[in-house]
C-alpha cells in the first residue's frame, strides 16, 4: 500500500519539503521510483523518484489558491509497471498574516443630530481581511479611533461609532474627520492594520429659538 504523510505548512518556500510519500513494498534499494501527476505536477511540485521526498518550486499563496489535488504512484523501476495502486492526496496551504484588514467601502460618510446623548450612534466601518479567519488569528480584526476624539468613539469588535461628548452644536462646529484603524492578530503586537476616514457632519436640530437682531 503506498502511505503518504502530509504536511501542513505556513507557505511553501522554493525546494521546501512538504508531503513524503512511502510504499511499502519499498525495501531501500532503489528498485522503486515515484512519479506524480495532477494539480500543479512538474510545474509547482516536484517529487524525488528515488525518495518520494516532494518539494515546492515556488512559494504559494493561500489567497490564490488554498488547496492543491495530487496523485503520486510507485513503480517498479526496471519494468515501470505500478507495484501500488494509484493514491490520491490534497496539499492544503496553510496561512500566515501576509494580509492587512481593509475598509472596502471607505471613506464613509454620515449624519448625526446635534445635541446627540452620549452613546448614540453614527455609523459602522466594517474591514476585511482575506487570510484565513479559520486559522489562528490572522483575520481577527479590533477596531479603535485614530483621530475625532474626545467627540467620538469606536466599538472595538463591531466598527459602530458612537458620540463620546454631549451637546455637541452645530452651531459650533458642524462637521468631524474621523480616523479609524482596523487591526488584526486581535490588536496584537505583529498584526498589521488598514485605515479608513468617516466624515461626520452634525445635522440641525431646532434648538435656537428667534431672534430679534434690533
Amino acid at each position: 500500500m503506498l502511505l503518504w504523510v502530509v504536511a501542513f505548512t505556513v507557505v511553501y518556500l522554493v525546494q521546501e519539503r512538504t508531503p513524503l510519500l512511502h510504499s511499502d513494498v519499498d525495501k531501500g534499494d532503489g528498485s522503486i521510483k515515484y512519479i506524480l501527476s495532477g494539480e500543479g505536477a512538474s510545474s509547482i511540485f516536484i517529487i524525488d523518484e528515488n525518495t518520494g521526498d516532494i518539494h515546492a518550486t515556488k512559494r504559494l499563496d493561500r489567497e490564490e489558491q488554498a488547496y492543491y489535488t495530487l496523485r503520486a504512484q510507485a513503480l517498479d523501476r526496471l519494468t515501470n509497471k505500478p507495484v501500488e495502486p494509484e493514491s490520491e492526496f490534497v496539499i492544503k496551504i496553510q496561512d500566515i498574516n501576509d494580509n492587512e484588514p481593509k475598509f472596502l467601502d471607505g471613506p464613509y460618510t454620515a449624519g448625526v443630530p446635534e445635541m446627540s446623548p452620549v452613546g448614540t450612534s453614527v455609523v459602522q466601518v466594517t474591514a476585511t481581511d482575506a487570510d484565513d479567519p479559520t486559522y489562528g488569528n490572522s483575520a481577527r480584526v479590533v477596531y479603535s479611533i485614530l483621530q475625532g476624539q474626545p467627540y467620538f468613539s469606536v466599538e472595538p469588535k463591531t466598527g459602530v461609532i458612537k458620540t463620546a461628548l454631549p451637546n455637541m452644536d452645530r452651531e459650533a462646529k458642524d462637521q468631524y474627520l474621523l480616523v479609524i484603524q482596523a487591526k488584526d492578530m486581535v490588536g496584537q503586537n505583529g498584526g498589521l492594520s488598514g485605515t479608513t476616514s468617516v466624515t461626520v457632519t452634525l445635522t440641525d436640530v431646532n434648538d435656537n429659538p428667534p431672534r430679534f437682531p434690533r
